[in-house]
């Protein structure tokens, strides 16, 4: 329904939107004060984590199908995982590595992989969705550190903020020529309030919730269940039924997940038996 907005208009509405839902909260619980250094990082953040990601998201899936999206998005860890690895922030192991491929496995598997076509009408929709996921598994290597020190709250609320003027300064255009009268449909507006409230405000306190805690790789990891609570849902309501395929690629997905998992917590086991012998 909400591909009736034009992909550049909608995204600024929908940070612009989210931004002004997180400021209010964070204003009336934690408070906004992060030091000015702190501040220009938030918005390099957001740069990737939000204005570049958003607006490559919406202007590829506009120019592409949603299979060729959520096939294409499952490289989200892969981009993670490397770019964690290049700026030295990750070490790369064979367990891990392992893990990482079993799941990502299950999700092409889940996905229906062998669908996939490459053609001319999808080919750019698909090329900015790959850039859309390289972006945001950026984002998520570079936000662990500030992510560490500042509640989930008050900097998702900044990284938002970033975003909606990043969005809305390059979109500005879009948005003045939006018909606004769209919303007045309440099934659209329906919808547009449920993907800035889930997917947009949840979604991105969740990630910084996840970074203050564990490493960027990992939180990028849990991207892979998204397929299979979405179609364990749909299985639930009755409107698919339970097949082989299914069970198969849940297996993977989660036996991939609880391996990358393992070797983290035994990693932090072993760092603080270190520092109590240490001390």
């Amino acid at each position: 329904m909400l591909t009736a907005a034009p992909p550049l208009a909608w995204a600024g509405i929908r940070v612009t939107c989210a931004a002004a839902i997180l400021l209010a909260l964070a204003i009336t619980s934690h408070g906004l004060r992060v030091p000015k250094r702190d501040l220009a990082r938030l918005a390099l953040y957001a740069f990737f984590g939000v204005a570049l990601n958003q607006i490559l998201f919406t202007e590829g899936l506009a120019r592409t199908t949603p299979a060729h999206s959520a096939l294409l998005n499952t490289t989200i860890p892969v981009s993670t995982f490397f770019f964690a690895f290049v700026l030295g922030r990750e070490a790369i192991t064979k367990l891990r590595t392992g893990g990482l491929v079993v799941a990502m496995i299950g999700v092409l598997v889940l996905l229906r992989v062998e669908n996939f076509t490459l053609s001319q009408e999808t080919v750019l929709g698909d090329v900015l969705t790959v850039c859309n996921a390289s972006s945001f598994g950026l984002f998520l290597v570079l936000s662990r550190n500030i992510a560490r020190r500042y509640p989930p709250l008050v900097t998702t609320a900044w990284t938002m903020f970033w975003g909606a003027l990043l969005i809305d300064s390059y979109g500005f255009g879009a948005l003045r020529d939006m018909d606004w009268t769209l919303f007045q449909d309440t099934g659209i507006a329906l919808a547009a309030g449920f993907v800035i409230v889930f997917a947009t405000v949840i979604a991105y306190l969740l990630n910084y919730f996840a970074l203050s805690r564990v490493e960027s790789s990992t939180v990028a990891l849990f991207i892979y269940l998204q397929p299979i609570l979405a179609t364990a849902l749909s299985i639930g309501l009755g409107q698919e039924s339970l097949t082989l395929r299914f069970v198969l690629s849940a297996a993977l997905i989660f036996l991939g997940v609880y391996v990358v998992n393992a070797e983290g917590l035994r990693a932090r086991r072993r760092a603080r038996r270190e520092q109590r012998t240490a001390g």
